[in-house]
């Protein structure tokens, strides 16, 4: 009976148009639908968790580029959690499911403005205005839970240098190494396995195995559950990681490597291949101040650094700093206030190859300062004005520096 209910609720919100955004802690206090008459309670209590939740992002130009331009685009994502002890007796092992459609208009605020901005200034725009799976994977704990083990389609942002994603500006929002490698971040899933094991407290060691499939870049590929044709390699990262508490304040901490056999086009001479390439990421984000012992407000500092091979990616380097403040106001506890800065640095191999070719800027590096207030409505409702300042946009003077506005909110139904 229970597993009879958790397939026709299955069948049910898998009809939208969606993806994951799954909490460990339930509570039917964080959704706008609330308990659903008591149906979101008693399907936890079988087994079975879902969320349904939507992200706009919306803005334009106030200053800089060609024209000025105004720029909207939205996510639905529908996840699902299927806790397979609860459902059939195994113990430790679950299944996350996840649908992700992203729309809104064609063109990002940068294109169609002209800035000249080698990232994005909405950061949800992308990889096509379709219905994807983003998770499609079975999950199972080991030695206590000390053993952790992920099988099927994942993104690799999600498992190696994830990070929050506060900011409608891309470059400082979740992981980095993706949005300048062929790795590709959510909503882009691949078949792949990853092991995590917490060797001591509080420190681990994580590995994965990746396919490298340009295929799913495809509209087509949205809903497909097998493999479109196109491998062309393997993808193998590691990260190790300490998730501290000192002084009753939470950090955490990641260094990570990745090595792939795709590979990749050389930058300065035209048809070569190389083919292997690789990249490495560097995470520190600590929270060093509260506000009355209370850890759930103050002050967290953040430092997030990559490297990428200076041959084949157009950025060899690339850091993002700042500090969020945690419940700024006594009345607002819930609200957030980021600062960050992003520094960009375009390969010395591209500048060779402006150099050789006629009225080609050369391009060096990019600063990108940004910064945004979070008002938690409710708890279920947020919405986040931005303002973003971009200076030599593109990595080169011949882009006038920007002012971009911008608004994004989230909604969990």
């Amino acid at each position: 009976m229970k597993l009879t209910k958790v397939l026709i609720a299955a069948s049910l919100f898998s009809s939208l148009s969606s993806a994951p955004l799954w909490a460990a802690d339930f509570s039917a206090d964080n959704y706008l639908t609330g308990d659903l008459l008591g149906w979101r309670s008693q399907l936890h209590d079988s087994g079975f968790d879902f969320n349904l939740g939507y992200t706009f992002e919306t803005g334009g130009n106030l200053s800089g580029g060609d024209d000025h331009a105004y720029s909207y685009v939205d996510q639905t994502a529908l996840g699902m959690v299927f806790d397979l002890d609860k459902l059939i007796g195994l113990p430790h092992a679950s299944f996350h499911f996840s649908l992700v459609n992203r729309g809104g208009q064609a063109q990002d605020i940068n294109d169609k403005a002209g800035l000249g901005d080698q990232m994005q200034s909405l950061e949800v725009y992308g990889r096509g205005r379709v219905t994807r799976i983003s998770q499609f994977y079975y999950q199972e704990d080991f030695l206590q839970n000390m053993l952790e083990m992920k099988l099927g389609r994942m993104s690799f942002g999600d498992e190696f240098g994830s990070f929050q994603c506060e900011f409608a500006y891309l470059g400082l929002c979740g992981s980095q190494s993706g949005n300048f490698n062929s790795l590709y971040n959510w909503p882009i899933s691949q078949w792949a396995g990853t092991l995590k094991y917490e060797f001591v407290k509080d420190w681990y060691a994580k590995v994965g195995l990746y396919q490298h499939n340009p295929g799913w870049l495809e509209n087509g590929q949205g809903w497909n559950f097998g493999n479109p044709s196109g491998t062309d390699g393997i993808t193998l990262p590691v990260e190790f990681g300490w998730t501290p508490t000192i002084g009753g304040m939470p950090g955490t901490y990641k260094i990570g490597y990745w090595w792939d056999t795709a590979g990749g086009e050389d930058i300065y001479h035209s048809g070569k291949n190389h083919s292997r390439k690789s990249g490495f990421y560097f995470l520190a984000d600590q929270q060093v101040m509260t506000f009355g012992g209370d850890s759930s407000r103050g002050l967290n500092v953040y430092l997030y650094e990559t490297v990428n091979d200076k041959d084949i990616n157009n950025v060899d380097r690339s850091l993002a700093a700042g500090v969020t403040f945690k419940g700024p106001l006594a009345c607002r506890p819930k609200d957030k206030w980021g600062i960050g800065a992003v520094y960009l640095h375009f390969s010395d191999r591209l500048a060779d190859l402006d150099r050789m070719t006629a009225n080609t800027p050369i391009q060096t590096d990019q600063f990108v300062f940004a910064s945004y207030y979070k008002v938690q409505v409710t708890n279920y409702i947020a919405i986040r004005p931005e303002i973003q300042y971009l200076n030599h946009p593109g990595g080169t003077g011949h882009n006038a520096n920007a002012w971009v506005a911008t608004l994004k909110g989230d909604i969990q139904f």
